[in-house]
């Protein structure tokens, strides 16, 4: 078994953002066939956003070998939910993602769980899986243990599956791999960039944090420096012992997030894809 490479479309959301449909044929030539789309208006636009129809985004992808394989959508919502549902079931789409969620106490870490069973719930009843992804701040220690391990302690295999991002483990001071483990069997996909050689920023943005206050959406952004981020394979990141952990408890991605480049974003993913070819245990459909 191996994991398919994809591409989370954030990763050229300029390029979406001039036409969207150019970019994603654009980006199946490349070699990426799994998509992976990021729609925070989904209130507006239950797709893949940038107004594409159903109907237009399969005319667009057909022939191309490429299809959307999970989606960052949000809000999710009681209100939104059906209009979601009807439009990936459209498209084929089985996973709906949760791509950043923030929280100001355990009381209201725990309500967040119960509203994660619940769209999961609901999405099971159509073939459909809630994915949690992460970044840096579930791997504050609260209580002694991560926010993380509060959200699989409290949100059900059944409805609930992971998606880890790798760069932002290892910036929240955690081992990529043993998140991989503790995860296990419910790692749907991991989230792959690469930490640059050259930065200069500490690697655990954590390292000095006591626990005392949850990291707001307001702060969470302090710790961003776009120049830590480099392309797949040209930093500093184990991602072979990646991927064979994520091999080992059978998840299904490998999927390509650059949340900022130095480069060109379409120069981006192709330099990525490039190295993506030098690992073992993935495949491309």
């Amino acid at each position: 078994m191996a994991l398919k490479v994809g591409i989370q479309l954030y990763s050229v959301r300029d390029e979406m953002a001039k036409d969207p449909i150019a970019t994603m044929k654009a980006v199946a030539e490349i070699g990426y066939r799994c998509l992976e789309v990021a729609n925070p208006r989904a209130d507006q636009d239950p797709g893949v956003g940038f107004g594409v129809s159903a109907e237009d985004l399969l005319a667009a992808l057909d022939g191309t070998g490429a299809h959307i394989i999970s989606g960052h959508i949000r809000p999710v919502t009681d209100e939104t939910v059906d209009a979601i549902i009807e439009y990936h079931k459209k498209i084929g789409n089985k996973y709906i993602g949760q791509s950043a969620d923030f929280y100001d106490s355990v009381e209201h870490l725990l309500e967040r769980c119960k509203y994660y069973n619940a769209m999961g719930k609901r999405l099971a009843e159509e073939g459909m899986k809630f994915v949690i992804h992460n970044h840096y701040h579930e791997f504050q220690k609260i209580g002694g243990k991560y926010v993380l391990d509060y959200i699989l302690e409290n949100t059900d295999p059944e409805y609930v599956a992971f998606e880890i991002d790798t760069f932002w483990a290892m910036r929240g001071g955690a081992d990529p791999v043993e998140i991989i483990k503790k995860v296990g069997n419910r790692l749907m996909a991991v989230h792959q960039k690469d930490f640059s050689k050259t930065s200069t920023s500490p690697i655990n943005v954590l390292a000095d944090d006591d626990g005392s206050k949850f990291i707001s959406r307001e702060t969470f952004g302090g710790v961003i420096n776009p120049l830590d981020f480099c392309e797949v394979g040209t930093g500093i990141m184990d991602i072979q012992s990646i991927i064979d952990a994520a091999n080992e408890v059978g998840a299904e991605y490998i999927i390509l997030e650059q949340d900022h480049t130095q480069l060109g974003q379409i120069e981006s993913i192709k330099l990525s894809m490039e190295n993506f070819k030098k690992y073992t245990g993935i495949e491309w459909e």
